[in-house]
């Protein structure tokens, strides 16, 4: 939201201007260009697409009007583009068409096309021959009679003869005499910018690893103060200011934990409020950050004063294509896939100013179509190398899922291991733009790692017992086709490279279901006693190079442990099939055996919680070669009931089959006792099979903290983090059967 307190504002630009901006104390220009084939929803640049390209004039009045005369905006059409009739005019920063469109033709009207050179003149007495003139504080469109604000705008589309890789250059000038207070020609000229076609591959679409940003690693961090004391940790064109009622300001921003002006948690206080005293300018939202929030669209609720709580960027962005992030990363991996990605969300619901000066809410205010009030809206562009990649689209206002997630995937050169990353505002400000940023992402891709055994592998510990292992690597991309297998210490903490023919190799991806996979298979070995806690993974990268780098070859996580455990006599039965399904609100079981004891019985045991057993029925068994058998529960089913077998022969031997669950309630859950909690955490797991469920506690700038790995039979869980936490916040998650359970803790 641009206010109206320039008197303090700096020239920020006095010997290199980055591009596509230029800065006064009274005149700001910038050029920005919309991508209006992708404009809700964001997207990348491809043949086809229809750009329009904008040159946005603000004439603000200081301690007198300014006057500036004779302006006239100069472009070329981008080459690999076809200028579209009837797309030249003037419109307000909003969008709305103020002036035209105007013809093609050099004639009366104030814009034209000769061969391609696109001239627009601007501001009051306009036309065809000459620039007009411009006042801060009288010519439309006004920004509360205080600046004038236009945009100069033409349309192309671009080639559809273009390819993938090709670049769009824009560039052009804009020229002005300033009237009042001084008296002087200036002229402009608009570094080049360069638009990469690109194919728009989404997000990571198997798994992400951190994100290599710095700054907490594009979370920010968090903290008990609501205003940050660092400033951001990587660069940027913003300046930093603590928030108040009225800022951050005009080419600020501020990094909080808490959006509102005094640290009131109440999101829906009076709006808009005057005077401003809980929200900034008496409009903005009241909010907390994104990370780790339990609902990904909705983030945080903002925190009280005092409390810890996760830091996120505030931006009052303006006219210019500001940059809100820039950073050069030299850790990347050479020919591999990376996302490039942040949260963002619109923080202003009536933020517009109409062309006549009018704020929302005030008498007469025109709205925008749609009876829109929050004004401009935000537009940010994505760059790699100084190639424009994607740009978000006009990011509405979203009051029921504010948080939206914008950027891409790309790939990495041969050879490749730096770039330069920058997010940058590519919408012409005042009356809006006002907007957060968080979990900034540049994050290396992988495919996703499908074990075909169990999670765990259980042996006896009479004797060694053969383990096969094999791991089907899935992947959208075809070139992580180099793999190894790894095994670990007891407990998982030290992994090494499994030696021997078959512990690795190239993989040869086929084509399934739109996805490439192929099978690394281990060669089978026997497993000893000594084994048991061990695991074993597969990692795989798309280069020798990159396998043998711990921060370039990937992993999902997935891994198989080897467990041997007491088997106790050996009954000679063999159960082959188990199962339980609910039929007419009442458990049915089926079972079938082979060489069966000749005196052998079946006892059918039920559980309520998983883990306390009651005999229903006892069965002898048929002595046959093969049998199967059936059995009703005749008791009504509750939300959740566990049955398993017990084999018994006539000297008393038994062992106990799976356990089988009929459940009416959501499989896997993760139940949180107190929260915020105190020094110690516990929590209860809901397991619906035996399985392997892995549980991690991360910190807010991702060091983890906690790391259990543990097989639990069906039922409910009681579990105690065995670890002293310091107070801040902290992210539980736990993975069981590829489902991963997220949670935002507090340690008070």
């Amino acid at each position: 939201m641009k206010k109206l307190l320039r008197l303090t504002f700096p020239v920020l630009f006095t010997v290199a201007l980055p591009a596509f901006l230029y800065s006064q104390n009274r005149v700001d220009i910038g050029k920005s260009f919309a991508n209006i084939s992708r404009l809700n929803g964001g997207g990348t640049f491809q043949p086809g697409d229809t750009i329009e390209i904008r040159v946005t004039i603000a004439v603000i009045k200081i301690s007198s009007t300014t006057i500036i005369d004779s302006v006239q905006v100069f472009d070329q059409v981008p080459a690999g583009t076809t200028y579209l009739n009837g797309s030249m005019r003037v419109a307000t920063n909003q969008g709305l068409t103020y002036k035209g469109p105007f013809t093609e033709a050099a004639d009366a009207d104030a814009g034209k096309n000769i061969g391609g050179n696109i001239t627009i003149n601007l501001g009051r007495y306009a036309n065809g021959t000459r620039g007009g003139r411009i006042r801060a504080d009288s010519s439309r469109p006004s920004f509360y009679g205080s600046h004038c604000i236009m945009m100069a705008c033409y349309r192309v589309r671009i080639n559809t003869t273009t390819s993938f890789g090709d670049t769009i250059r824009v560039g052009g000038s804009v020229k002005y005499k300033m009237i009042s207070p001084n008296n002087g020609w200036s002229n402009i000229t608009f570094p080049e910018y360069k638009i990469l076609l690109f194919q728009y591959n989404g997000f990571c679409a198997n798994g992400v690893s951190i994100s290599a940003a710095s700054d907490f690693n594009g979370s920010f961090g968090s903290g008990t103060t609501q205003n940050r004391a660092l400033g951001m940790l990587f660069g940027t064109t913003y300046v930093k200011q603590n928030i108040s009622t009225g800022q951050p300001n005009d080419y600020n921003y501020s990094i909080v934990n808490n959006s509102s002006a005094n640290g009131s948690t109440n999101p829906n206080s009076t709006m808009p409020e005057s005077p401003s005293s809980k929200r900034v300018f008496g409009v903005w939202d009241i909010a907390g950050d994104h990370t780790g929030a339990t609902n990904l669209a909705h983030g945080n609720p903002p925190v009280a004063p005092g409390a810890k709580g996760g830091y996120f960027v505030l931006i009052n962005a303006s006219y210019n294509t500001n940059i809100a992030y820039t950073e050069t990363l030299s850790n990347l991996c050479p020919n591999t896939y990376y996302e490039f990605s942040a949260w963002f969300r619109n923080v202003c619901p009536r933020c517009s100013c109409d062309s006549t000066g009018k704020g929302a809410g005030s008498a007469g205010f025109i709205p925008y179509p749609g009876n829109d009030s929050a004004g401009v809206r935000p537009n940010l562009s994505f760059e790699i190398d100084g190639l424009g990649y994607y740009t978000t689209g006009d990011i509405k206002y979203d009051r029921i899922t504010p948080w939206k997630k914008f950027g891409f995937t790309f790939q990495t050169k041969p050879g490749q291991t730096t770039a330069n990353f920058v997010i940058r505002n590519n919408s012409p400000g005042g009356g809006g733009n006002d907007w957060a940023i968080d979990d900034i992402t540049v994050a290396h891709c992988g495919p996703s790692i499908s074990s075909n055994y169990k999670p765990f592998v259980l042996g006896c510990d009479a004797q060694p017992f053969e383990v096969r292992l094999s791991d089907t690597v899935i992947s959208v991309y075809n070139n992580y086709i180099y793999y190894q297998w790894q095994v670990s210490n007891i407990g998982g903490t030290i992994w090494t490279n499994v030696a021997g023919p078959g512990a690795s190799g190239v993989g040869s991806p086929i084509l399934v279901n739109g996805l490439y996979q192929y099978a690394a298979n281990l060669p089978p070995f026997l497993a000893m006693p000594t084994d048991s806690g061990k695991y074993y993974r597969v990692i795989v990268a798309t280069s020798p190079a990159n396998l043998s780098s711990a921060s370039c070859a990937y992993n999902d996580g997935n891994k198989t442990l080897i467990k041997v455990i007491d088997c106790g006599s050996v009954l000679t039965a063999n159960l082959i099939r188990f199962k339980a399904i609910k039929t007419d609100n009442m458990g049915t079981l089926s079972w079938s055996t082979i060489y069966e004891d000749d005196s052998l019985e079946y006892e059918i045991q039920r559980s309520d919680d998983g883990i306390h057993f009651f005999t229903l029925a006892t069965i002898p068994s048929t002595q046959l070669s093969y049998s199967s058998y059936n059995y009703t529960d005749p008791g009504a089913l509750s939300n959740n009931v566990f049955y398993r077998l017990k084999l018994v022969n006539k000297d008393g031997l038994y062992k106990y089959s799976h356990i089988e669950l009929i459940s009416e309630q959501p499989n896997f859950k993760l139940l949180i006792g107190q929260n915020p909690f105190s020094k110690k955490l516990s929590f209860s797991l809901q397991i619906p099979r035996t399985g392997l469920a892995a549980i991690r506690i991360h910190s807010l700038d991702g060091k983890q903290i906690y790391f259990e790995t543990r097989e639990f039979t069906p039922g409910l869980h009681q579990i105690s983090a065995d670890k002293d936490f310091q107070k801040g916040i902290y992210i539980l998650s736990v993975k069981y059967n590829n489902e991963v359970i997220r949670h935002r803790l507090i340690r008070q």
